[in-house]
C-alpha cells in the first residue's frame, strides 16, 4: 500500500506540473507591416486551428509576448508547422450527418461566415498551395494559385440525397488549368474523399512534388521509437486472509530481483509526442519464501517456497503532462497479459497425523500459469534517449486457492533507452 501511495502521489502530481509547462521551438512571425521577427514559439498539439500564439525572442526571456490575429499574418515553427492569415468566407454548414433531420428533404445549407483565422499551411508548390482550417464545427480544406496564393475553400456539403462534393469539380479545374488531367488523375479525383490524404495526393501531383520530395521536406521526426530497459521488480506476495495458510502462520513476502524490458512506441503526432501507444515486453523475476511455526498441531517449523518468472505483453496508452523538449513528466495505464513459470518450490503443510507434505512446482493444478491484470506507469523522460519510470501492476493471482491461497503486488522502477525509427 505505501509504494501505491507514492505511485498514486506521483500521477496526479503530474497534472499540476503541466499548467505550468511550454514547448518552445525555433520559429519566426511576419508583423502586419512586413516585419519579420525571429524567436521562439510555444508550439502546441493544437486541436484546433490557433488564434494566437506565444513569442520569445529568447527561450531565457521571462515573458512571452502574444500574438493574434490583429499581430501578424504569417507564422512558422522551424520544421514543424507554419500559418498563414486568412481574412474571408468560410462555409458555417455541419457536415455532420445526425444533424440532418433538422432539415427538409430538399434543404440545402448553403450559410457562411465573415473570419479572421490562422489556416494551416499543408504544401505549397511552383503551381498550388493547399491550407487546412479546423474549428468545433468541422474541418475545411483551400487552395491557392500562385502568384500570391490567395486561399479559396474547396466545399463539401452534406444534403438528404446524399453529399455535394463541389470539392472534386475545384480540384479538376485546377488539375486541366496546368493540363494535370490526365487518365490517371482523373478517375483518383471521381472517388477521392475530402481528407488530408486525397486531396494532398492530388495537388502534389499537380505541383509535380514526389512522395519522396514531400517527405524530404515534412519530416517531424520519427513516429516510432524502439526501447530497452532493466528495473528492479519488487514483488510483494501474501497469502489471502482466509487462507488456511495464512491461519497456520505463512506470512508475506517481498523479493526485490531484476526485470527486463524491450518493446515499441507509437506517436500521434512525431511533432509533440505527447500522447503515445506503447507495446511492451518484458521478463520478470521474483521469489517467495516464508518460515514460519505452525499454529496448529504438532506446531513444528515449515517452510513455503518458490521461485517465479514472468514472460509478459502489454499494451499501454501514455500521456506526457509535462512535454518540454527534452524533459517529459508522463502517466498511462496499461493493459498485461502474463505467462508464469515456477521453480525449487516447497510448499509445506501440516498434516493431521503431524506428518508434512509439499506439492510439485510443475504441478499445474496449483499454480497460475496465465493471468492478465492492468498496469499504472508514471515516468519522467531526462532527454531524447533516457527515461527514468515505474510501473505497478495490480493483485496477480499466484495460486489458483485452496489451503494457499497468494496473490501478489509489483512495483518496478528502472531506466529506459529508446532509439528513433525513421
Amino acid at each position: 500500500m505505501k509504494h501505491l501511495t507514492k505511485f498514486l502521489f506521483i500521477t496526479l502530481l503530474a497534472p499540476l506540473i503541466s499548467n505550468a509547462q511550454s514547448n518552445y521551438k525555433p520559429g519566426y512571425v511576419v508583423k502586419l507591416n512586413g516585419d519579420t521577427v525571429k524567436g521562439f514559439i510555444d508550439y502546441r498539439e493544437w486541436e484546433f486551428n490557433p488564434d494566437a500564439i506565444s513569442f520569445k525572442q529568447s527561450v531565457a526571456d521571462d515573458a512571452a509576448k502574444t500574438y493574434g490575429v490583429n499581430d501578424i499574418k504569417y507564422f512558422s515553427v522551424d520544421g514543424l508547422d507554419s500559418f498563414i492569415l486568412y481574412n474571408g468566407l468560410i462555409t458555417a454548414d455541419s457536415t455532420d450527418p445526425n444533424k440532418l433531420s433538422q432539415m427538409g428533404f430538399f434543404e440545402r445549407d448553403t450559410s457562411v461566415k465573415q473570419v479572421t483565422v490562422f489556416l494551416k499551411v499543408l504544401e505549397k508548390g511552383d503551381r498550388l498551395a493547399l491550407y487546412s482550417y479546423k474549428d468545433d464545427l468541422k474541418m475545411r480544406f483551400f487552395v491557392g494559385e500562385n502568384p500570391g496564393y490567395a486561399p479559396r475553400e474547396l466545399i463539401y456539403r452534406f444534403v438528404r440525397l446524399g453529399s455535394e462534393n463541389t470539392y472534386r469539380k475545384q480540384l479538376s479545374a485546377e488539375a486541366y488549368k496546368y493540363s494535370e488531367l490526365n487518365d490517371k488523375l482523373i478517375p483518383y479525383i471521381a472517388k477521392a474523399d475530402y481528407s488530408l490524404d486525397d486531396i494532398l495526393t492530388i495537388v502534389n501531383k499537380i505541383n509535380h512534388i514526389t512522395n519522396a520530395q514531400y517527405a524530404k521536406t515534412h519530416y517531424k521526426g520519427s513516429s516510432v521509437d524502439i526501447f530497452a530497459g532493466a528495473a528492479v521488480n519488487v514483488n510483494t506476495t501474501a497469502p489471502s486472509s482466509s487462507a488456511a495458510f495464512a491461519t497456520a502462520g505463512g506470512g508475506s513476502n517481498t523479493s526485490y530481483m531484476p526485470a527486463f524490458f524491450a518493446g515499441l512506441k507509437f506517436f500521434a503526432n512525431p511533432a509533440t509526442r505527447r500522447l503515445q501507444l506503447r507495446l511492451e515486453l518484458s521478463d520478470a523475476l521474483s521469489s517467495y519464501k516464508s518460515l514460519y511455526t505452525a499454529k496448529v498441531y504438532p506446531y513444528k517449523p515449515t517452510e513455503a517456497s518458490f521461485n517465479s518468472n514472468a514472460l509478459s505483453a502489454s499494451l499501454q496508452i501514455i500521456y506526457n503532462f509535462y512535454n518540454a523538449a527534452n524533459f517529459k513528466v508522463y502517466g498511462g495505464v496499461g493493459y498485461v497479459i502474463s505467462a508464469y513459470s515456477f521453480s525449487n518450490s516447497y510448499l509445506g503443510t501440516q498434516n493431521h497425523d503431524g506428518s508434512e507434505s509439499d506439492i510439485a512446482a510443475n504441478d499445474p493444478y496449483f499454480f497460475v500459469h496465465q493471468n492478465t491484470t492492468f498496469l499504472l506507469k508514471a515516468g519522467v523522460q531526462l532527454s531524447s534517449h533516457f527515461e527514468v519510470f515505474a510501473n505497478y501492476l495490480i493483485n496477480n493471482n499466484v495460486t489458483e486457492g485452496g489451503y494457499f491461497e497468494l496473490s501478489s503486488n509489483v512495483l518496478q522502477a528502472g531506466v529506459l533507452y529508446s532509439f528513433n525509427l525513421k
